[in-house]
């Protein structure tokens, strides 16, 4: 599968630290480990990860120099944010995001410990390129787009395996079927002194492991534990989008003539059954 895969080197966007870094320098991925996210997916939209990458606390090169925290007085570490943007396949049906575990730069060897995973609605519109819509955290983009976080994907060490083996998050899962469903609501910013109109995706996946409900929504970890993370490098996360237009307040759905949202469409066999056969 991995001879399959390409760095989206150009898909990559650096941090403001890396203007610290000579034009002439490059990572060296040399002793990296090289992961994947890769499934199925909505074919108008492209999934992305987000990661952020923090140097070493045992390389002097990786602490911001002349710089501490105001808090404790303590050295800073450096850390570099990217996006790595999936590449689509199979006339965009299917999706691969492909990064790099850690890497070393200018002496320093950054690392990461999960990430957050996100998707958006594909689009033309040049105004995606202009404040206030370039942000893809403001709510903005989203009354021109549709786009949301799918989930936050988190390292965990193996002392908290059993306390977590017991809660509702899901962890050292290596495969997941995800439905997402297209969300109309009003936002509290006005344009024309009415409610700015905001498209949102939300997603979740819910189902019982070894006798545990299971459950993520919008917003959640996903978590693994240190010696699982490593050992699997690809983790599968297919995505499916609904036919359907939903809301959760009566008055907007009401207004709008939209199906509301209830606690039923969660549940862990409602999930299976939307993935599979849609709504």
């Amino acid at each position: 599968m991995t001879a399959l895969f390409s760095f989206l080197g150009a898909n990559i966007t650096h941090s403001a630290l890396a203007a610290e870094t000579p034009v002439s320098e490059q990572p060296d991925y040399s002793e990296t480990q090289w992961r994947t996210f890769y499934g199925e997916k909505p074919v108008d939209y492209r999934p992305e990860f987000w990661v952020t990458y923090y140097g070493s606390e045992e390389q002097e090169a990786c602490y911001v120099p002349d710089v501490v925290s105001l808090s404790n007085g303590s050295p800073i570490r450096k850390k570099i944010y990217k996006e790595f943007i999936a590449e689509e396949t199979d006339n965009n049906k299917h999706y691969v995001i492909r990064y790099p575990n850690k890497f070393k730069l200018n002496g320093c060897v950054y690392s990461s410990g999960g990430g957050q995973f996100y998707m958006e609605e594909k689009s033309d519109d040049p105004r995606l390129n202009q404040e206030p819509y370039t942000s893809k955290t403001q709510i903005k983009r989203i009354s021109l787009i549709r786009g949301s976080s799918i989930v936050v994907v988190s390292l965990i060490g193996d002392h908290r395996l059993d306390n977590f083996n017991r809660s509702k998050t899901y962890v050292n899962k290596p495969n997941y079927n995800i439905f997402c469903y297209k969300k109309n609501s009003d936002s509290f910013v006005k344009y024309n002194n009415n409610p700015l109109l905001l498209k949102k995706i939300n997603c979740f996946s819910s189902s019982i492991e070894n006798g545990t409900k299971k459950l993520f929504a919008y917003n959640s970890y996903i978590s693994y534990t240190i010696d699982f993370w490593k050992q699997h490098p690809d983790i599968n996360l297919n995505l499916r989008l609904s036919n359907k237009t939903y809301c959760d307040k009566d008055d907007f759905c009401e207004k709008y003539n939209l199906p509301k949202l209830d606690d039923e469409f969660f549940n862990h066999q409602n999930s299976e059954e939307l993935y599979q056969k849609g709504d």
